[in-house]
């Protein structure tokens, strides 16, 4: 045993050289096996949604570790139910941010709550604002940028209330050892701002900012009251826009003139209100179901529900929503550059829409989005139609067979909900039938799913 041990070990000294090799290589294999990041080679391309504007994987111009500066931006969404705060954390080289983090609180009530106690609405921000400091590092807080913009509620308030507890919110944060603008940091955003700061987030996600306007895409957001539409538009095109519909927006290096516009009493809720209320269909409405009986409530109003004769019909129920649009109104500039409602649409035309909120809600109760853990999906106005003619020649009865993923609260309303959406698209927004249009839940941004919501718009714009 002991000889034979010597001889093992005589030859292992005599082939160090090649033992001393293959080590070397072993541990560089193993090196660069747990040390190179996975998803993070340069020029590895993500595919992050099926975009069908690019046809093909974003590529995600990332910052390279090492390079660029660490910043910060606080950005504080004030809505009817409560407060939030994101507290976004992004590298930053040159022109390029790259978002690394978003650490997000919210709290109740909402600033709106405290109508009679202005004080008390700001001090509300408390627990918000120490997160921040926690999470914002002592020797950056004095260049990081802080913007509260507040929505719903507070546009609510009886004339002046909203100013006084604006003004007291200024005051508390300018306590604080971030950077505020006087100016612009603490506002009441109306719909045209969120729509242009998710038109931000939304390309920023997608990777289109900094490219020329054609290659970036429009958003359609439709919510509850309105509805909004957002596209860049090169400067000549907005040389000639009416007061009120371009906002200029900073990100990817360069600056975009984005026509926004927000489409007040066309959002889905308000839009049922405004069919059912339309004259001439008060006493036999085509939107409705012949066996539904009742009413809707929206906005303090209650309409009733009365069913044409002849039932519910696709074809009827669109030419109703096609005159509630009101088409023909002028815009004070050509015809053909005019929208819907009085509202300038300008005279170019985006060919890449991503569409959000109840576009999004209302595909998924028609069954239109195939895969339950999809975050988007591509999709022609027809697929809403061909729903629609499928709900409208249906009964309440048998809609909970024909579409089972519909709350039965809203199946009574689903002719008209569907009819509204295509008309919406193909008329009001002149939308070609044909035209792919993506449907967009949350996009993914390399490894995180993020909702496109204006706060991270509002961050980039401050930052750019």
């Amino acid at each position: 045993m002991r000889r034979s041990r010597e001889t093992w070990k005589t030859k292992l000294y005599q082939n160090r050289g090649i033992a001393t090799a293959v080590g070397i290589l072993f541990l560089l294999g193993a090196l660069l096996f747990f040390v190179v990041p996975k998803n993070k080679v340069p020029g590895f391309k993500r595919s992050l949604t099926p975009d069908t504007f690019s046809q093909a994987a974003v590529e995600m111009d990332t910052i390279p570790a090492g390079v660029g500066s660490e910043v910060f931006c606080i950005v504080f969404d004030a809505g009817s139910t409560g407060s939030r705060v994101h507290i976004y954390r992004f590298m930053q080289s040159g022109g390029k941010l790259d978002l690394q983090s978003d650490t997000f609180e919210q709290l109740k009530p909402g600033l709106s709550s405290y109508a009679d106690a202005p004080e008390d609405a700001a001090k509300s921000l408390i627990p918000l604002m120490e997160s921040a400091l926690k999470t914002v590092p002592t020797e950056l807080q004095a260049q990081t940028k802080i913007k509260l913009g507040a929505t719903a509620g507070l546009r609510l308030l009886p004339e002046g209330k909203a100013d006084i507890i604006l003004d007291e919110v200024r005051k508390f944060l300018k306590t604080y050892p971030f950077q505020l603008d006087t100016a612009t940091g603490v506002t009441i955003l109306d719909g045209a701002d969120e729509g242009g700061f998710a038109w931000l987030t939304l390309n920023y996600l997608l990777g289109h900012l900094g490219k020329p306007e054609e290659k970036t895409i429009a958003a359609i957001d439709l919510g509850g009251g309105s509805v909004q539409q957002a596209f860049a538009v090169p400067a000549s095109e907005a040389a000639k826009a009416p007061t009120g519909y371009i906002s200029q927006l900073a990100g990817g290096g360069r600056t975009y003139n984005v026509y926004v516009h927000s489409y007040l009493g066309f959002g889905l809720m308000a839009g049922r209100a405004a069919v059912l209320a339309w004259e001439e269909a008060k006493a036999a409405n085509p939107c409705i179901l012949g066996d539904h009986q009742g009413a809707y409530e929206y906005g303090g109003m209650k309409y009733e529900l009365v069913a044409h004769p002849s039932g519910a019909s696709f074809d009827a129920c669109s030419k109703l929503v096609k005159l509630v649009l009101r088409q023909n109104l002028e815009c004070g500039a050509p015809q053909e550059q005019c929208a819907f409602n009085g509202a300038w649409g300008g005279s170019v035309k985006p060919t890449a829409f991503y569409v959000s909120s109840y576009f999004w809600d209302r595909a998924t109760d028609a069954g239109i989005i195939g895969e339950k853990d999809a975050i988007t999906w591509t999709l022609k106005p027809t697929d809403f139609s061909a729903a629609a003619k499928k709900a409208c020649a249906s009964n309440v009865a048998g809609l909970a067979s024909s579409f089972p993923d519909v709350d039965a609260s809203q199946a009574p309303y689903l002719c008209l909900d569907l009819s509204f959406l295509h008309t919406l698209l193909t008329e009001g927004f002149r939308i070609q039938d044909g035209l792919e249009v993506t449907l967009v839940k949350r996009v993914r941004y390399q490894s995180q799913e993020i909702e496109a919501a204006w706060p991270l718009g509002a961050a980039i714009n401050l930052l750019s």
